[in-house]
């Protein structure tokens, strides 16, 4: 796993050197540091070095691994099962020296099923609030306003999908989509996001197209977020309308109607 001791490391280096991008090489991001190499006579890629050497000193260690580090999350989830399969044992152990009935036995197993079921929903959840928190941080650092305007936008439609995992009558469609978009989507579109405004600072033509290509991969996440939601949406009158049905059937058979 990554560290972001060795990221600071790398990016001082990089200073050293002439802005050559090391802590690219390290983060993984190959064609990023090719770039640097490419471009060090300009003098852009020493100062983008900058600004990753301040990102990652003043970058919280829980924001470097959630941003660089995807077996951090893996091994957030990895824990809590463990966690839960502790727990599990241990229940089993208490049960084999206390008596309990078979019905005791069915009824706590179906909880322990629930819980479960709770623990790994909630897990997702964590995750995407966590997300949704990063994503509203780079915001700030944002300087084209228009750009800023679609991550906006952006983020409140997650937000939305969100609330609808975690409310009180949870969506299992919206929670489906939303473990879905967390294996790849969200984690992919915060580290776009985060290389724009890497290369917010540099006029380059090159990296002015790349720019341009990661507005239109942000208006595409913004098109597929928008129709998560409507179907998310759509399953919500489903369910309403099956509500109102089963009520006025009950009334009717009951002779109220």
């Amino acid at each position: 796993m990554r560290k972001r001791i060795k990221a600071i490391i790398c990016s001082a280096l990089s200073l050293i050197f002439g802005g050559i991008g090391i802590q690219k090489f390290y983060l993984g991001q190959t064609k990023r540091g090719i770039l640097y190499v490419l471009f060090c006579w300009t003098g852009i890629p020493y100062l983008l070095c900058i600004v990753d050497l301040i990102r990652f000193i003043f970058m919280t260690e829980k924001d470097f691994n959630l941003t660089y580090n995807k077996e951090y999350i893996e091994n957030i989830s990895y824990k809590n099962d463990n966690k839960n399969h502790n727990n599990k044992f241990d229940d089993a152990i208490e049960a084999e020296y206390s008596y309990v009935n078979e019905n005791d036995d069915n009824k706590k197993e179906e909880e322990n099923y629930n819980n479960q079921e709770n623990t790994e929903e909630n897990i997702s959840i964590d995750k995407a609030l966590e997300y949704y928190r990063l994503i509203d941080e780079a915001v700030i650092s944002i300087k084209d306003y228009n750009f800023s305007e679609k991550v906006k936008k952006l983020n409140h439609l997650f937000k939305s999908i969100i609330d609808k995992s975690s409310s009180f009558k949870r969506n299992e469609k919206a929670i489906k989509e939303l473990d879905k978009m967390l294996q790849y989507n969200i984690p992919t579109t915060l580290k776009l996001i985060n290389s724009y405004i890497d290369l917010s600072s540099s006029n380059t033509s090159n990296l002015n197209n790349v720019k341009a290509d990661i507005i239109e991969s942000i208006e595409s996440v913004i098109i597929y977020l928008n129709k998560v939601l409507e179907n998310i949406q759509r399953d919500d009158i489903i369910d309403i309308t099956s509500d109102i049905d089963v009520l006025k059937a009950g009334l009717k058979k009951d002779g109220y109607v």
